[in-house]
């Protein structure tokens, strides 16, 4: 979704360039979001190789023998799995909903800033939405003179124009012009004093106080008591709730993966761990559509923990029995 928003207003974010902070900027907004991701799978493969390396050192047989149960030899990769989950859940639930905001309100303002710095006298400056001439700017570019425009298939001709933010995006509020457009295969004119078009960017919105996906875990409890049956609000607690405890099950399936598989070599039970991390995330992305298809089915989310956990925790217990 991240790197999609980028691609997706590429042309108005490098169309004059960025600077280096603000690229940075963005990089590290982009690290932390694929840390929720990377995070569970990096415990899931060094839990996989440390035991795989111990069963093959005959380890967990010599442990076995002194009577240390499955269980008792897990027992500190669960210790460093906790570590892990209080760490993810940091992210998941605090760090990633306010960081999420300030990346797309960043990049709504790279958006922004961009179009205007792009803007150079008695040159076209073209994007996917419009193309604007202008004679001449202001020394911020927040205001066009002797202006031309192509903006939603209408011709705006206009002595000034000016940047006017809004909500869902900015606006051009031009002055004293003329207005060309086709209505019924003809082309019509009109003239007006002011006239303004919304250049709507919903995707880089950077009104979040009342979006449940913005919210860390505090506010988005408070919003919950309030809005009790506010589908968005439950659907994003619980989403924090599976990403965090993924470690759970992958650390599980990690473990017995690597009692398992040990004398197939360490590449059978990194290729078997990363399936099993794939089916996880496949599963939560079939819970996301079902609720996409129907709110009221918010707590599909924890499809993958209902469908792995079951599955993990009997081979576990079939190896602490055998």
């Amino acid at each position: 979704m991240l790197i999609g928003d980028t691609v997706k207003f590429s042309d108005v974010l490098f169309s004059t360039g960025t600077s280096l902070s603000d690229m940075l900027t963005i990089l590290s907004y982009m690290a932390l979001f694929l840390a929720i991701f990377t995070i569970p799978m990096s415990l899931m493969l060094s839990i996989n190789l440390t035991y795989t390396q111990m069963s093959k050192n005959l380890e967990v047989d010599i442990a076995k023998t002194i009577g240390l149960s499955t269980f008792r030899i897990y027992k500190s990769a669960l210790l460093f799995t906790f570590i892990v989950f209080i760490f993810l859940f940091f992210i998941v639930s605090y760090l990633s909903p306010i960081a999420n905001a300030s990346y797309r309100n960043k990049l709504y303002r790279l958006a922004k800033t961009n179009i205007q710095s792009g803007l150079s006298e008695n040159t076209f400056f073209k994007t996917k939405k419009f193309t604007i001439y202008a004679s001449s700017l202001s020394p911020k570019h927040d205001k066009a003179y002797d202006i031309f425009a192509d903006i939603e298939n209408k011709i705006i001709k206009a002595k000034k124009a000016e940047f006017v933010d809004t909500i869902n995006g900015f606006a051009l509020k031009f002055f004293d012009g003329n207005l060309f457009y086709k209505n019924n295969n003809s082309i019509n004119s009109a003239y007006f004093k002011v006239y303004t078009i919304v250049i709507n960017i919903p995707d880089l919105t950077y009104n979040f106080a009342n979006n449940p996906g913005f919210m860390p875990i505090n506010k988005l409890i408070k919003y919950i008591k309030t809005h009790p049956n506010n589908a968005d609000a439950l659907f994003e607690l619980h989403q924090m709730l599976v990403l965090s405890t993924s470690v759970f099950i992958l650390s599980i399936i990690g473990y017995v993966s690597g009692l398992s598989f040990y004398r197939s070599g360490r590449t059978f039970g990194i290729i078997f761990s990363m399936f099993a991390f794939v089916i996880f995330y496949v599963l939560e992305m079939f819970g996301k559509s079902l609720y996409a298809s129907n709110n009221a089915y918010y707590y599909a989310i924890w499809l993958p923990n209902l469908v792995l956990f079951p599955i993990a925790s009997v081979v576990f217990l079939k190896k602490a029995r055998g």
